[in-house]
């Protein structure tokens, strides 16, 4: 029986949004890597370093598109969607990373701009993602994967986080919702939730750390694309709905700038 290596298997194609750094360059790499067609996503003045995650993916062996849109905008989600159709024949995988983090006190500093902005960044463009991924998939007639970027604090709040945690909780709603309304047609949705733990005395916290009495593991970008990487296998066929939490050793927050 010969043997195949998995960069050369054809799984499908997979869209990450925000894919030039962090996390979202992390989960393309590792979906390509896997045997995905690869759609990178991110705004078009990150176009350098998208590119070179494109390059990347295709020294994989693996195809690979780079577009570039503006998440907030309901025509360019649309257009993304519908370029990765044209360009990569299908959609198996929606990956919607993109996020915006501000903190703020709630009576003094925080504004009507930075809640619209984080709303729209946050919660619109992922209900943005979903909306038109599901679309296509449904169109398709294979079903899909469709996973959202949340966090912790869209599961308790925090202080000074009040339009951040906000948005994340809109983000939890929409995913349990949309799982729900999805699954007769074959297509799942989860997000993952990382949590932050961030430097400690001048020196990066272990592989894992105690947090409220309990060992926690520290998630790097690359841990959370393994677990991408393990909502888009064949064994988590039946799990959808599901917020999936964790803690992300980081020293600063995702952007969408």
């Amino acid at each position: 029986m010969s043997f195949q290596h998995p960069r050369l298997l054809n799984r499908g194609v997979a869209l990450v949004t925000s894919a030039a750094k962090g996390a979202g360059r992390a989960i393309a790499l590792r979906l390509a890597s896997e045997g995905f067609k690869v759609a990178v996503h991110d705004l078009p003045h990150n176009g350098e370093l998208l590119l070179n995650v494109h390059r990347n993916i295709q020294r994989l062996g693996q195809h690979s598109v780079v577009l570039a849109a503006d998440i907030t905008e309901e025509d360019q989600v649309k257009s993304l969607v519908e370029d990765t159709y044209k360009c990569l024949g299908g959609l198996d995988v929606m990956v919607a990373n993109t996020a915006v983090r501000e903190s703020a006190p709630l009576i003094s500093t925080a504004t009507a701009e930075a809640w619209n902005r984080l709303f729209d960044v946050n919660a619109r463009g992922v209900f943005f993602c979903y909306k038109y991924a599901a679309q296509q998939m449904i169109s398709e007639g294979k079903g899909g994967r469709i996973i959202g970027g949340c966090s912790a604090w869209g599961k308790k709040g925090s202080p000074f986080m009040s339009a951040y945690s906000a948005s994340h909780f809109a983000v939890r709603g929409l995913t349990e919702s949309a799982a729900l309304e999805l699954h007769e047609h074959g297509i799942t949705v989860n997000s993952y939730a990382p949590d932050r733990c961030y430097r400690l005395i001048g020196s990066i916290a272990s592989a894992s750390t105690i947090r409220n009495g309990s060992l926690a593991h520290c998630e790097t970008p690359q841990a959370i694309a393994h677990l991408v990487s393990y909502l888009v296998s064949e064994e988590a066929h039946y799990i959808t709905g599901k917020i999936l939490y964790g803690i992300i050793l980081t020293t600063t927050a995702n952007t969408y700038e």
